[in-house]
């Protein structure tokens, strides 16, 4: 956890509305601020000003990546219209650190869970490019995520997203005999899966959803890119099943295909080699289950 003093928080503030005023003419000053527990990436702080409060997340300089690349997907849900998500006001290097500064938004655990549901269906229902992959870096908490562009979903999914976590779990390049099969097998399994390219949250876990004060569903901390909507349910199902009222009000809008339940274990084995990498211990061995029922 970074501990800035507040002096430092004032400095680095100025220069966020420097690069980006958030509104012309007026002049706010940090008079305090509370540290936002529970991150395993960054450090999170609440900032009352003078005027509204902000979200800042700060990390160290060479980290500033992960705030540009969470910028672009905070900006890319933003941009369907569909379900909220917390405004990026900027990015940059300043005082010694690298930030993300966003608009603070009060949220609560439970809410409307139906019409997040919905709303997630009509964000993966959006407009999107016919391609799958990102526009620009993009990572799973501090792991990049391959952004390659390709039109073959499978082939998508079993190199850029499994065979990267795989590479990474062993220690061993992309070319290894077991990474090359397990590739391989993943593509044979997604190999009649023709999804229609959707941008999706990537990372959509019950802790990086909240709702406001009037039930309405907020989502954060994503993990964007082109890919099958699939993925983010299969997401929700891999830490503990978020509320029947949520699968609910996305089948009413986007009904979730035959063979999903065959395709969930695929789909979610991508976030147990990340968290596998990420956190090693017993993500390792739940991990290396995975692989062995991927091939039985």
């Amino acid at each position: 956890m970074l501990q800035p003093s507040l002096k430092s928080i004032n400095q680095l503030f100025e220069h966020a509305l420097t690069e980006q005023p958030v509104s012309p003419g007026e002049i706010w000053e940090i008079q305090g601020y509370d540290i936002i527990p529970g991150g395993d990436t960054h450090s999170s702080y609440l900032l009352h000003s003078n005027g509204p409060d902000f979200f800042l997340k700060l990390n160290e300089h060479s980290k500033g990546c992960l705030f540009s690349a969470e910028a672009e997907s905070l900006s890319a849900i933003h941009a369907t219209q569909t379900i909220r998500t917390c405004k990026p006001l900027c990015t940059g290097l300043s005082q010694g650190f690298s930030y993300l500064l966003l608009d603070a938004l009060a949220l609560e655990p439970d809410g409307d869970w139906y019409k997040a549901g919905q709303q997630l269906a009509q964000m993966h229902l959006a407009p999107a490019p016919d391609y799958f992959g990102f526009d620009s870096p993009s990572y799973c908490g501090k792991t990049y995520q391959p952004s390659n562009i390709t039109s073959d979903w499978a082939s998508f999914f079993a190199q850029y997203r499994i065979g990267h976590q795989l590479s990474l779990f062993r220690g061993q390049p992309p070319t290894a005999p077991e990474i090359r099969s397990t590739v391989e097998l993943v593509e044979q399994r997604l190999d009649t899966r023709r999804p229609k390219p959707a941008l999706v949250h990537g990372d959509l876990w019950r802790g990086n959803i909240g709702f406001l004060e009037d039930g309405k569903p907020v989502v954060f901390d994503p993990a964007c890119y082109y890919g099958d909507p699939e993925t983010d349910l299969a997401m929700t199902e891999l830490f503990g099943r978020l509320p029947d009222d949520f699968y609910r009000g996305y089948d009413f809008v986007h009904p979730i295909e035959q063979g999903y339940d065959a395709r969930k274990s695929i789909y979610q084995l991508y976030h147990l080699l990340n968290h596998a990498n990420l956190f090693g211990g017993d993500y390792r061995a739940t991990a290396e289950r995975a692989l062995k029922q991927l091939r039985h």
